[in-house]
């Protein structure tokens, strides 16, 4: 007899003698060796890294994108069952990633696939879903970890977004020099409609900088400060 102990995030499952796989939940348990297997399925989170692999843009651009997929196994039996002698159930949801990743890419434009990164790693999850559920696993995300594009598209995007920076900058020099000229043909035509404040704007001045006011006959001010 052989003896096993399953922790608590782990589940046995046991083929023996040919009879139905038998799950074993967490604890100490024995089990006939000859003519059994066992295998012990761990259900704590994990991650798969699906590496880089380049792949054409609705426009032509050859674009290698790279994913990192989070997933937990769920039913420890089908996990086992989906497996077999040529491809293992991990293996079956790296290719299910790597399809969707190829999907996902081939579905948008190069500057679309820049700008959404969120949107296609949610896209991503929705594509895995179906396969992972059938290894026994649930996807908690898919995540675009690497997504490069040709040397001369980079470059490109950097000056389309220097551009996008000095025309916003620009914008708003605009919109601030007209702030400014509104305030003064409003301070304009108040002075126009109201002699004595123009008067007393010219006394507030002569008292700021020091000068002298020259009156003109009838006693009001004319003219503009002088320096004494």
């Amino acid at each position: 007899m052989a003896r096993v102990t399953v922790q608590e995030f782990q589940r046995g499952v046991l083929h023996q003698s040919g009879a139905a796989p038998v799950v074993l939940g967490p604890g100490r348990h024995r089990y006939r060796k000859r003519r059994s297997a066992l295998a012990v399925v761990d259900l704590r989170p994990a991650l798969l890294k699906v590496t880089g692999q380049e792949v054409l843009t609705s426009d032509g651009v050859g674009v290698r994108a790279a994913v990192v997929v989070r997933y937990a196994v769920v039913d420890a039996l089908r996990w086992v069952l989906s497996g077999d002698a040529t491809t293992t159930p991990a293996e079956r949801l790296y290719l299910a990633a790597q399809l969707a990743i190829r999907d996902a890419v081939a579905t948008r434009s190069a500057e679309d696939l820049l700008t959404a990164r969120a949107e296609v790693g949610a896209n991503l999850v929705e594509r895995v879903r179906d396969e992972a559920g059938a290894v026994g696993t649930e996807v908690q995300a898919v995540e675009l970890r690497d997504l490069s594009f040709p040397g001369e598209l980079r470059r490109s995007f950097a000056q389309v977004a220097l551009a996008r920076q000095e025309a916003a900058a620009a914008l708003e020099r605009a919109r601030g020099e007209t702030a400014t000229l509104r305030s003064l043909a409003n301070a304009a035509r108040t002075l126009d409609g109201n002699p004595a404040l123009r008067e007393l704007r010219a006394l507030l001045a002569v008292e700021r900088t020091g000068g002298t006011l020259v009156l003109n006959g009838g006693g009001t001010a004319g003219g503009s400060p002088t320096p004494a």
